[in-house]
């Protein structure tokens, strides 16, 4: 619908593409049956000439499809020598119907936009501006030809200009050159390049469509679409070649529309509608159109409404406060130039102080207006006597974007019409400033993340929500030896690590962006399984989303740092630091050690010397073996302590684990301790009568936990204080009612020959280490709760054992009342041990001693009298003792008994073989042999099978 009767408007619509026009003076209120028969009629039109537009189309390119076929025919025919002449035949017919089929399908080519009124000057600047991609960029010369107008299709012209620069660059150009021209009501384009030149065998029509002049070759369309473009808007196009070998000169010539305002009514694109304007911008803006382009056109806008005004848009650059020029192809070039990259201010022209203030400002008269005083000699030599300028502000943010300017030559001031107009294109403006940053932003960010995805060392991947990888980079190909595109992370990881990146990845999917921070993963190790790599590789692996705004994620962005080497050299310094700490823990140990042994020695040598070189009485006599005994016993708990603490730690500790009744165990220890206790005034407290529980672990390292425990409790609890053993599922605890645990000294009271600050009693400070090793061997745990000023409650957790009642929890019993009776070999290289075993057992007659001193010895003994006990060292002059048991066969009836100064551990295959330590424990030691000879000699008594051996 046009609002007017004037033929030009009518004019303009049906150049836009309108089918049916209909005039009418009330836009809003057209007269109901006419807007329906407009509408019916408009349909029926637009469906006839779709028809055949389409049918056209169709009809080219199956005629251009069949010429195809003749062609590859000819050439399958020239093979064969007799049908090469008419295979040449064959390709005339081809060649002819495929221009025949181009020409066809012109009609559809031709009517594929709306044409409107351009301004020749600024879209082919701004073509050799922007448009110059290519490795040889256009320059632009020659008068310019501003405010001359042509009636064209904007983008065929912008199409026809990049096909010459194109074909320019075919030919090997390293000068491409565009000069405008204006003569006799015409507009000329003229591109020169330095060129090839054209083909010497070039045919006379050089418009041909499907043949390629050039060394580069194309599909052949460039000259027939320029050609077709040229003479579809009423102008011509001629190619010609100049000097041998130096290029060719293209020249496309248009008519220019009359400059008059009759003409310009007449033959104006919609622009001249500033709805219609309007419209035209935002569709450019929604396509991306440069924004150049988007602001001339509503400078143009404005002009075609204010026929006698010259418009321009500046714009603000907050970095520097300042305007630059925007769009005003109209404005001189001088004036231009002059203003562009002015800073505002309060007296800075109209549009300096207008950006200043945020306010419209509108100077009548340059000549007399202050604002104008430093800027009127610039304006006025230019016929630019009135200016009014209104601030373009940002819709969402009301920041300054630029400013919107309109020039009269003589005093003018807006009217009501005009001052509407400018705030609609002024709002118009601002969206296309603030789109066109937004793009570019977008652009940058887009070109950002390329750089980083391609050049950065981490493998990147980006990834769909089910774990196919769409798009990967050169790091990641690198890492794993192959093109990961197109698989998934299954295929890339290993399969258990995929699992946990793809459920991350799912919640990542549900999750809305501010949850992306708290959904993060981290940074997970993951195994990589790259191709013809012997071992995997470790990579660090983040998930981040990649989301359209407030949109669900759709792609997932994949990084993989390789930690390969990075844990190679951490395991290397790892495994230095632990040598490192290792040493300084040996020579840590060795110094406490030598000091804790130095002690106990000093009282052995020390009174061994004074009863070996001094007259003492009886009495001195028995206190210092008193004190002998004490020392060395002392020094015997350090050493089992020590090769009890070196065995948990490494795991070589043998236990002989069993469900064992932990409440005789608690009364055994009581009874051990009680004499303690008394002497001390401390009150012993056991579990209440008839509380039975039974602990899986071994009995005699539960004893030995115990009478830690309770020997600290004892030693630490002041007289009359009380010392009490609760028994609970699975766990022992031991409290006192001592002065408690200072905070400083609990963490380190597990620690080997640490002591409690301020503490002088005796002790090696391994009794708490060993005690908590002992608990963690038996899949246990010992710990300590205390308060200071109310005692300590150390607490040992066991498995619980099965139940057993009446059970010894120390395995076995020794028959009373049988006097011991047997054979023992003794195999020992010490004489000192050889005798000391002979003074032992010297109280019972009926038990012989026999000794041997080597291995070959004790094989001779075996041999001529089986013993009933083999009671042997492990480290022999000739041998070990363990290979001994396991070489030796058949020892009769004979029970290995080993003693050893070393580890008190059996190997695995002898489990079941008792082994004493030195200093050998005298009431085990004849506990062991009476048990064992109780039953009388070998004769009486069943063979018995000893563990690597056989009866």
């Amino acid at each position: 619908m046009v609002e007017s009767t004037r033929p030009g408007d009518a004019i303009s619509a049906r150049l836009a593409g309108a089918d049916v026009v209909l005039p009418c003076t009330d836009p809003y209120e057209p007269d109901p049956a006419e807007l329906t028969a407009a509408c019916e009629a408009a349909l029926v039109l637009a469906r006839r000439a779709r028809i055949s537009l389409e049918e056209t189309r169709l009809a080219a390119h199956d005629f251009a499809g069949t010429s195809s076929a003749v062609a590859m025919v000819a050439q399958l025919m020239e093979v064969d020598e007799p049908g090469a002449r008419r295979a040449g035949q064959l390709r005339e017919l081809a060649a002819r119907g495929a221009e025949l089929a181009w020409r066809g399908g012109r009609a559809a080519r031709s009517v594929t936009g709306a044409v409107e009124r351009v301004d020749v000057d600024a879209v082919v600047r701004a073509f050799c501006r922007d448009g110059g991609t290519g490795a040889v960029a256009p320059r632009i010369e020659g008068a310019a030809v501003a405010g001359r107008h042509v009636l064209v299709d904007r983008t065929r012209l912008v199409a026809a200009l990049s096909r010459l620069v194109d074909n320019a660059r075919r030919a090997g150009a390293s000068s491409i050159t565009v000069r405008l021209g204006h003569r006799a009501g015409r507009v000329t384009v003229t591109v020169e390049d330095d060129g090839c030149g054209l083909e010497a065998s070039t045919p006379a029509d050089l418009f041909t469509p499907f043949v390629s002049r050039w060394p580069v070759r194309s599909d052949g369309l460039g000259l027939s679409e320029t050609s077709e473009f040229a003479r579809d808007h009423g102008g011509e196009f001629s190619l010609a070649a100049r000097d041998a070998g130096a290029g060719c000169t293209a020249t496309l010539t248009l008519p220019v529309v009359d400059g008059t305002d009759r003409g310009r009514a007449m033959t104006a694109a919609p622009g001249s509608d500033p709805e219609w304007a309007v419209a035209r911008v935002l569709e450019g803006v929604a396509r991306r159109a440069r924004l150049e382009e988007s602001l001339e056109a509503l400078v143009a806008t404005m002009e075609d409404h204010l026929p006698d005004s010259r418009c321009s848009i500046l714009l603000f650059d907050p970095a520097t406060d300042s305007l630059h020029h925007g769009a005003g192809a109209r404005l001189p070039t001088p004036y231009r130039r002059a203003i562009d990259g002015v800073r505002i201010g309060p007296a800075v022209g109209s549009c300096g102080t207008a950006a200043y203030v945020r306010d419209e400002v509108v100077a009548r008269d340059i000549a007399v207006d202050e604002r104008w005083e430093h800027y009127r000699d610039l304006a006025l030599p230019h016929r630019l006597r009135s200016c009014w300028s209104t601030p373009i502000l940002d819709v969402d943010r009301g920041v300054v974007l630029g400013t919107f300017a309109v020039y009269h030559a003589s005093p003018w001031a807006p009217d009501q019409d005009a001052t509407g107009l400018v705030q609609r294109l002024t709002h118009v403006a601002a969206v296309a400033i603030s789109t066109s940053a937004l793009h570019a932003q977008l652009v940058e960010s887009e070109a950002r993340f390329r750089s980083t995805f391609e050049t950065t060392g981490l493998g990147l991947a980006l990834v769909t929500a089910d774990g196919t990888i769409v798009e990967a980079n050169e790091a990641l190909g690198s890492m794993m030896n192959r093109s990961v595109v197109g698989e998934t992370l299954a295929d890339v990881l290993h399969p258990d690590d995929a699992a946990v990146l793809g459920s991350s990845m799912a919640g990542l999917l549900t999750a809305v962006p501010q949850d992306d921070e708290r959904r993060s993963l981290g940074r997970p190790e993951v195994r990589l399984r790259p191709s013809g790599a012997g071992t995997e590789l470790w990579a660090a692996a983040g998930v981040s989303p990649v989301r359209a705004g407030s949109e669900h994620a759709r792609l997932f962005c994949v990084e993989l740092f390789d930690l390969t080497e990075r844990r190679r050299v951490a395991q290397a310094r790892r495994e230095t630091a632990v040598a490192e700490a290792a040493s300084h823990a040996k020579s840590e140990l060795v110094a406490l050690v030598s000091h804790e042994l130095r002690t106990p020695l000093n009282a052995v040598i020390g009174f061994a010397q004074v009863l070996q070189g001094m007259t003492v009485t009886a009495e001195q006599q028995r206190a210092g073996v008193d004190h002998i005994l004490g020392a060395g016993r002392h020094l015997l708990r350090l050493i089992n302590d020590l090769l009890d603490l070196t065995g948990a730690e490494s795991g070589q500790l043998h236990l002989d684990l069993a469900s064992v009744a932990a409440d005789e165990i608690i009364a055994e220890s009581l009874d051990i301790v009680r004499s303690l206790a008394d002497e001390r005034s401390i009150t012993l407290l056991g579990p209440a009568p008839g509380v039975r529980r039974t602990v899986l672990a071994d009995a005699q390292r539960v004893r030995q936990i115990l009478l830690n425990l309770l020997g600290n409790a004892i030693k630490f609890t002041e007289p009359g204080g009380t010392v009490t053993v609760d028994l609970a599922p699975g766990r022992i605890t031991v409290t006192d009612t001592g002065p408690g645990i200072p905070a400083d000294d609990l963490q380190h009271l597990f620690v080997p020959f640490r002591r409690r600050s301020g503490c002088a009693s005796e002790g090696s400070g391994l009794g708490l280490a060993v005690s908590q090793r002992l608990a963690g061997a038996m899949h246990g745990r010992l710990g300590v709760d205390s308060v200071p000023g109310q005692g300590s409650a150390f607490w040992v957790e066991l498995p619980p054992g099965d139940p057993a009642p009446g059970a010894d929890p120390h395995g076995r019993r020794d028959p009373a009342g049988q006097a011991p009776a047997g054979r023992v070999l003794y195999l020992e290289d010490d004489p000192a041990s050889r005798e000391l075993v002979r003074a032992a057992l010297a109280p019972w007659p009926d038990v012989e001693v026999v000794t041997a001193r080597c291995c070959a010895e004790a094989r001779v003994r075996i041999t001529d009298a089986p013993p009933d006990i083999l009671l042997l060292d492990v480290e022999l002059p000739d041998g070990n003792g363990w290979d001994l048991l396991r070489e030796v066969s058949n020892l009769g009836q004979a029970v290995p008994l080993v003693v050893t100064a070393g580890s008190r551990s059996a190997p695995a295959d002898m489990a079941a073989v008792e082994v004493l330590g030195k200093p050998l424990p005298m009431e085990d030691f004849l506990g062991a042999v009476s048990r064992i000879l109780s039953s009388g000699p070998v004769s009486s008594r069943r063979p018995r099978r000893v563990p690597g051996g056989s009866a």
